[in-house]
């Protein structure tokens, strides 16, 4: 019969975490065997011994306030600790201290969780957030944040810095005529050229397809600006040289410095992108400053605000698109995500990554919000068991009255609660006030869905799933871009996927184009998937052809 002492050193023995005696003199009396596996020797040579011997001060003094703490008060502590392991890898570790008594004298019980893999995870996706992946520049979320603190007064006198945006010119043709391969080759030479160029201190990024931005917050002269921008037309006019092929690009670019007071991050960019379309229309593969002269912009941005405004009073000309979403494990539609559409007499189709932060700006994204939610209820409610999804913006989420809007347009519109699901940035999330959270809480109380939407670009930390009420996560499709070509990106797809499903969340995948991608979505174990693979955004007669193609057992395509 097996005596209590040998019980105790095989359970010991068994458990996955690291886990040892101490007594007061913080000498180690009990190691298991993971125990010795962390510190690298034997638990003969560790008895007797603090194990602190190798650590440097701070993480000594640290470890030992806290077992004094234990020691005196009976409370168990909790805390993160960097440890430098025997093959000098270092290691991040839970650090659970308790308080017990063995033969009437205290002892502190140490287990350390070995958490490193996640939070080089989270490091990696942090990353990923603020940088481009295909070229590794800084991307246009680190844009928009370091663009504010670009914006800190100047002397008298001095021009401030320089905000300078670029765009290929030819880039498409370069795709028509060697393939994406190429296209990847000279973005990558070009972002490798511009940081080159650029001076030390300054924020490179890639805003995205084939434009690139550049912000200086040191002080500029005019004739020093004049020279970079020079500097940067003529980066492109070395050949790009590929394997049997020299495709050819120029760049325009566009620059307004940033030294004016009273001026906003947006409205930099407005100059900047004011003066990259007047290089483009020089004819391109050159430079222009922004200047008074070229704030017709303005007044187009004017003329858009009041058409917008014009078209939802008269609820004419805004309409919603919707593309299918598809359960991974059959290819069956469950439901559709509802797309703003709007079409104006005199500027013909407008995008909505036109629109809609217009409408965010003015305060028309309310009454916009609602006409979409209500539409999409409306046309939706005739496919029953088909859920929808609409976007909201941070605003609305701000508005006191948002649940009671929402509950109170589907009772209108007789359409179920739990067919809805309610879409909010990641940002958005994280932003939220108490308000906006018992908002939220309000309404999946009621039956409505929330879903984490663009997944990786705002806080992108995984432990974010486990500290938010949701109920599904989607994916952004700057990751489903890349996940069958780059190993980090799928590996941070994988671990979101994994997470969300043990957090008995939906893991939707937005942006598949391609079976390689929608393969590898599945076996990383996303459970719903949407893009252009399956269909593009519909109106809802062309969603009726599609549903009837489907049920005529059509290939899942429009």
């Amino acid at each position: 019969m097996f005596n209590n002492l040998e019980v105790c050193q095989a359970v010991l023995n068994a458990l996955p975490d690291a886990t040892f005696l101490k007594d007061r003199q913080h000498r180690l009396v009990f190691l298991n065997r993971k125990a010795c596996e962390v510190f690298g020797k034997p638990a003969v040579e560790m008895l007797g011994k603090t194990a602190l011997e190798d650590l440097a001060a701070p993480q000594v003094s640290s470890i030992l306030a806290h077992d004094l703490m234990v020691l005196d008060t009976g409370e168990p502590a909790e805390f993160e600790e960097q440890i430098l392991n025997h093959n000098n890898e270092t290691l991040t570790f839970i650090v659970r201290t308790a308080r017990i008594y063995l033969q009437s004298l205290p002892y502190l019980l140490v287990t350390l969780n070995d958490i490193s893999v996640l939070r080089a995870s989270e490091a990696q996706t942090r990353y990923l957030a603020y940088h481009d992946i295909l070229t590794g520049l800084h991307n246009r979320t680190a844009l928009y944040d370091q663009l504010n603190h670009a914006l800190a007064p100047v002397d008298e006198g001095s021009n401030g810095g320089l905000l300078l945006l670029m765009d290929l010119d030819g880039f498409k043709n370069i795709n028509d005529t060697y393939g994406h391969p190429a296209c990847d080759f000279v973005l990558c030479e070009f972002a490798r050229r511009l940081q080159q160029v650029a001076p030390a201190g300054s924020l490179v990024s890639r805003m995205g397809g084939d434009e690139f931005a550049l912000i200086i917050r040191e002080a500029m002269s005019v004739d020093a600006a004049e020279t970079l921008c020079r500097d940067i037309v003529q980066l492109t006019h070395a050949p790009f040289s590929l394997l049997g092929a020299s495709p050819y690009v120029t760049v325009s670019v566009g620059a307004t410095f940033t030294g004016q007071f009273d001026i906003t991050a947006g409205e930099l960019l407005r100059k900047a992108d004011a003066a990259l379309y007047e290089a483009k229309r020089l004819g391109k593969n050159v430079h222009c400053f922004y200047s008074e002269s070229l704030d017709a912009s303005l007044t187009s941005k004017r003329r858009m605000e009041k058409a917008l405004a014009l078209a939802l009073s008269s609820g004419k000309h805004l309409t919603c698109a919707y593309q299918p979403l598809i359960r991974s494990s059959d290819n069956k539609i469950v439901g559709v995500e509802a797309l703003a559409r709007w079409w104006d007499a005199d500027m013909g189709e407008i995008s909505p990554v036109q629109f809609v932060p217009l409408a965010e700006e003015s305060g028309l994204i309310i009454p916009l919000g609602k006409m979409i939610l209500r539409q999409a209820c409306r046309d939706m409610r005739q496919w029953e068991g088909l859920s929808v999804s609409v976007n909201m913006s941070p605003i609305q989420l701000r508005d006191g009255g948002f649940a009671q809007m929402v509950l109170s347009i589907l009772a209108e519109e007789k359409f179920p609660p739990e067919r809805l699901e309610l879409e909010l940035t990641e940002t958005a999330m994280m932003n939220s006030d108490a308000n906006s959270k018992q908002q939220l809480a309000l309404l999946r109380e009621q039956g409505v869905r929330i879903s984490l939407d663009d997944f990786g670009t705002g806080y992108s930390s995984l432990s974010l799933l486990k500290d938010i009420v949701v109920d599904s996560v989607k994916i952004d499709r700057s990751f489903v871009q890349f996940v069958t070509q780059l190993k980090d990106t799928a590996a941070i797809v994988t671990a979101v996927s994994n997470l969300g499903v043990k957090l008995n969340l939906e893991v939707i995948a937005e942006g598949v184009e391609t079976p390689e991608q929608q393969q590898f979505l599945l076996d990383a174990g996303c459970t719903q998937m949407q893009g252009f693979l399956f269909s593009k955004p519909l109106g809802k007669e062309g969603l009726a052809r599609f549903f009837a193609s489907i049920n005529e057992n059509k290939p899942l395509t429009d």
